[in-house]
C-alpha cells in the first residue's frame, strides 16, 4: 500500500523506543534459552544496559528475574515490548501494551500477513492500534533488532562465534534472516556494524522510516539497506534524502528486479518502463547507491565506512603482481574511474624507487624485487598518495608470505593521507588483519575497484543532487478510471507547460486542409486525431511532406475513409489534423506517467517508430531539476549522445533538458495527468518541437475545450 499525501511521515524520533530503549519487558520470556522469549531475554541479561522486565502469565521468575502476569502488572511504563508470543494473543496484548503507555512494540511472533486471510485482517489491527496510540509497532514476523551500542541483541537468530564490534555501520532489512547474513559476514571481515534493524511484515514500521532515524544518530556513517518492497514511498525518499544532506550513503539491494509492472499504460513511456526502472529512479532522484548481490552490499559498505571521500575519479594503483594491476585498470575503466600516468615530477621520484625493469606508468609496478626489499614501499605508497594528480590509492596485493612488515607499511602510508587508500588481499586472514589496523582491505578485486568508482560517484552526485531543493513528488492515484485524450486535445497541456509545439488546425473537409496548408506554409503533415486511437503510424493514419494541393485533398479523403473503418462502435469520429512539419532532426520521445507507487515519474528515450524496439530511456522521479535533467539526456546512447555528430550538440541537450523540467513541473501541479507523452520529440536545428502528444487523465481531470 502506498502512503498517500495526507497521511504525515512520522518523525524518526518515534523510533527511539525502538532502536534505542531504555527499558524493555519481554512478554512471553521463558526460562528455557531454547525457545525465543527464553534466548532473547538470556541475551538482554548479558549485554543490555536498560532494565528488564520478563512477562509470563504462569510463573513468579524467570530467568531468576521477577516476572510479572501481563504487561499491565508491569511496575512503569516501558519503552519497548518485545512480544514472542502466539499470534492470537498479540492483538490484545497490543491494547494492552497501548494502554499502559509503551513507547514501542516489538512483534517478533508469526503468523499475520504472510499467511493472508485472518492474518492480515489481525495485522492491520496492529496497526491501527498503533496509529491510535502513538505506539510504534515493528513487525510482525519479525527476527529483531540489534543496537551493539547499548547492549542490545533482541534477535532470535544464533550469535554462537559470531564477533560483535561496535562500527559506523548500519543495517536495515525487511528480511531478517538476510540482515543477520550481512551482519555476520560484515563482522567475520573486520567490518564494525552496531545496529542491525529488521521490519518484517512493516505493519507499521518501515524500512525508510529506520533508514531516517539512523541517519540522525552520530555513530552511524553508513546505511545497507535490503529490501523486497516498498511500502512507504515518502518515507523512503525523504529519509535517503536526509541522509544524502548529512554525508550519510544508503546502500542498497532490492529484489524483483525482473518482475513487469502491472500498470496498463496506454503511452509508451509508462507501457516501457518496469517497477524496477521506477525504484531505480526513485533512488538516483535520492542518491541511494543500488547493488545487485549481498558481496556488492558488504563490500560498498566496507569502503565507504572508511569516511574518506575522494575529489575526482582519478584512481592511483600500485602493485605487486602486474596481472593484477591491470586486472584493476580494466575494472577501473567500466567503473568510471580514470587512472592517468604520473606527473613528470611524481614519474622523476618513482623511477628512483622502482627499479628499471619495473614500472613507473599507472600501474606502478615495483615487481617482485619487494621480496628483497620492501623499503621503497613506504616511499613510493606515501608519493602517490601525496601526489595532487590522484584522488584515491588503491594497491593490488598484499601476500601472506610478505609477513606483517607489509602491513605496518601499508598501514602507515594510509594514515599519512586523507585520501581514500584501500587494498586487495585476496587471502581472508591477511584482509582482516589490515582491516583491524585500520586500513580498507577486500578480498575481491573487482568488487573493490567498483566500490571506488561508487565513491567517486556519490561525491558528484551528492553535490549535483544537493543544488535544487528536494520535493517529494505527488502521491499516486491507483485503481481508478481514465480515459485518453485526442492528439488536439492533448497538446493543450503542453502549450500551457511553454513547450514548443508546431502550427496545426482541425480540417472539416478537404477545401479546408488544403487552406490550413497554405496557411501555414510549406509542407505539413495529415494525421487522424481521436482518443481511441493512441499509435497512429502501424494503423496508417498519418501522412507526411504533403505540400501540392491534390495530395492534401487526396490524404483528406483517405485518412477520413480509415477513421471510419477504424472507429470503435459508439466513439466519437476521429478528426483530421493539418500540422506544418517540423524541421528534421534527431527524435526523442519523453513523458510522464504515473507509478503505482512513487507517482509520477518522468521519463525520457531514443523516439520514433522504434521505439519498443530500442527501449533506450531513462526515468526520474517527478519534479526534477535542472541538473538532473541534463544527466538523464546525458546518459542516453550509453552517454555517447550529445556530442557525437549524429547526436545532440550541447546546446540542444539543454533545450531537451528544458522540456524535461517543463514536463516535470506539469505533472507536479496537475494531479489530473495521469499519464502525457511526446513521441517524438524532433530536436533540430532550431531547438525541440513536440510533434505530438498522447494525455491520459484521471476521473478529476476535465476534458480542455
Amino acid at each position: 500500500m502506498s502512503q498517500t499525501t495526507n497521511v504525515p511521515v512520522p518523525s524518526p524520533a518515534t523510533l527511539a523506543p525502538l532502536v534505542s530503549p531504555r527499558s524493555i519487558a519481554v512478554i512471553g520470556a521463558s526460562d528455557r534459552p531454547a525457545r525465543i522469549g527464553g534466548r532473547i531475554l538470556a541475551r538482554l541479561k548479558e549485554t543490555y544496559q536498560g532494565t528488564v522486565f520478563p512477562v509470563n502469565a504462569t510463573r513468579p521468575t524467570v530467568q531468576d528475574l521477577t516476572a510479572y502476569p501481563d504487561i499491565t502488572a508491569v511496575p512503569e511504563p516501558v519503552d519497548l515490548a518485545i512480544v514472542a508470543a502466539p499470534a492470537a494473543q498479540v492483538p490484545q496484548i497490543a491494547r494492552d501494551c497501548a494502554d499502559r503507555g509503551t513507547g514501542a512494540m516489538l512483534v517478533l511472533s508469526a503468523g499475520f500477513g504472510e499467511i493472508g486471510g485472518e492474518g492480515l485482517r489481525a495485522q492491520q489491527e496492529l496497526a491501527a492500534i498503533g496509529a491510535a496510540s502513538g505506539m510504534r509497532v515493528a513487525g510482525p514476523n519479525c527476527i529483531g533488532i540489534v543496537n551493539l551500542t547499548i547492549g542490545l541483541r533482541a534477535v532470535f537468530s544464533t550469535l554462537d562465534g559470531v564477533p560483535q564490534e561496535t562500527g559506523n555501520v548500519a543495517i536495515v532489512s525487511q528480511s531478517g534472516g538476510f540482515g543477520m547474513g550481512m551482519f555476520e559476514t560484515a563482522q567475520a571481515s573486520g567490518l564494525g556494524v552496531s545496529y542491525v534493524c529488521a521490519t518484517g511484515n512493516e505493519a507499521d514500521v518501515s524500512c525508510g522510516e529506520l533508514v531516517g532515524y539512523l541517519a540522525e544518530q552520530p555513530d552511524v556513517e553508513v546505511i545497507a539497506l535490503f529490501m523486497e518492497g516498498v511500502r512507504k514511498p515518502r518515507s523512503l525518499l525523504a529519509a535517503a534524502r536526509r541522509a544524502l544532506e548529512l554525508g550519510k550513503p544508503v546502500i542498497a539491494l532490492r529484489t524483483g528486479r525482473s518482475q513487469v509492472g502491472a500498470r496498463a499504460a496506454a503511452s509508451h513511456t509508462g507501457a516501457l518502463s518496469s517497477a524496477d526502472d521506477v525504484v531505480s529512479a526513485a533512488f538516483e532522484a535520492t542518491g541511494v547507491i543500488r547493488v545487485d548481490g549481498p558481496s556488492e552490499l558488504v563490500e560498498y559498505a566496507r569502503v565507504f565506512s572508511a569516511g574518506r571521500r575522494p575529489r575526482g575519479r582519478r584512481l592511483a594503483v600500485v602493485t605487486t603482481s602486474g596481472g593484477a594491476g591491470v586486472l584493476m585498470a580494466d575494472v577501473a575503466e567500466a567503473a568510471g574511474l580514470a587512472m592517468p600516468g604520473p606527473a613528470p615530477e611524481l614519474e622523476t621520484e618513482l623511477a628512483g624507487l622502482v627499479p628499471s625493469f619495473g614500472s613507473i606508468a599507472n600501474p606502478i609496478d615495483p615487481t617482485a624485487q619487494i621480496v628483497n626489499d620492501q623499503s621503497m614501499l613506504r616511499g613510493l605508497f606515501t608519493k602517490v598518495a601525496d601526489d595532487p594528480g590522484y584522488d584515491m590509492v588503491c594497491v593490488a596485493g598484499a601476500p601472506r608470505g610478505l609477513g606483517p612488515a607489509l602491513r605496518e607499511t601499508m598501514q602507515q602510508a594510509s594514515r599519512t593521507t586523507d585520501k581514500p587508500f584501500a587494498v586487495w588481499a585476496g587471502q581472508p586472514d591477511v584482509a582482516l588483519d589490515l582491516m583491524r589496523r585500520g586500513v580498507t582491505a577486500c578480498t575481491d578485486p573487482n568488487l573493490l575497484i567498483r566500490a571506488l568508482g561508487e565513491l567517486g560517484r556519490y561525491t558528484e552526485t551528492r553535490e549535483r543532487l544537493l543544488e535544487t531543493p528536494f520535493r517529494a513528488g505527488r502521491a499516486p492515484r491507483t485503481g481508478e478510471d481514465t480515459r485518453t485524450l485526442a492528439e488536439h486535445l492533448s497538446r493543450r497541456f503542453l502549450v500551457e507547460a511553454g513547450i514548443a509545439v508546431p502550427d496545426e488546425g482541425v480540417a472539416g473537409d478537404a477545401d479546408e486542409a488544403v487552406a490550413l496548408a497554405a496557411r501555414f506554409g510549406g509542407p505539413v503533415a495529415m494525421k487522424l486525431s481521436a482518443d481511441w486511437l493512441a499509435h497512429k503510424s502501424e494503423h496508417g493514419a498519418l501522412r507526411l511532406g504533403l505540400s501540392d494541393p491534390a495530395d492534401i485533398e487526396a490524404a483528406h479523403r483517405d485518412l477520413a475513409t480509415i477513421g471510419e473503418k477504424l472507429r470503435p462502435v459508439g466513439a466519437e469520429p476521429a478528426v483530421v489534423l493539418v500540422q506544418r512539419m517540423a524541421p528534421k532532426g534527431l527524435e526523442l520521445v519523453c513523458g510522464v506517467f504515473t507509478d503505482p507507487t512513487f507517482g509520477p515519474v518522468l521519463t525520457v528515450g531514443l523516439g520514433g517508430t522504434l521505439v519498443e524496439i530500442t527501449r533506450d530511456r531513462r526515468l526520474a522521479l517527478v519534479p526534477i531539476g535542472r541538473g538532473e535533467a541534463e544527466r538523464l539526456v546525458g546518459e542516453l546512447a550509453g552517454g555517447r549522445l550529445v556530442g557525437h555528430v549524429r547526436g545532440l550538440t550541447a546546446k540542444q541537450a539543454g533545450q531537451v533538458a528544458d522540456v524535461l523540467v517543463r514536463l516535470g513541473e506539469l505533472a507536479h501541479g496537475r494531479p489530473e495527468l495521469r499519464e502525457l507523452e511526446i513521441n517524438p520529440l524532433v530536436v533540430g536545428p532550431d531547438g525541440a518541437v513536440a510533434v505530438d502528444a498522447l494525455a491520459v487523465l484521471g476521473p478529476d481531470g476535465e476534458r480542455p475545450c
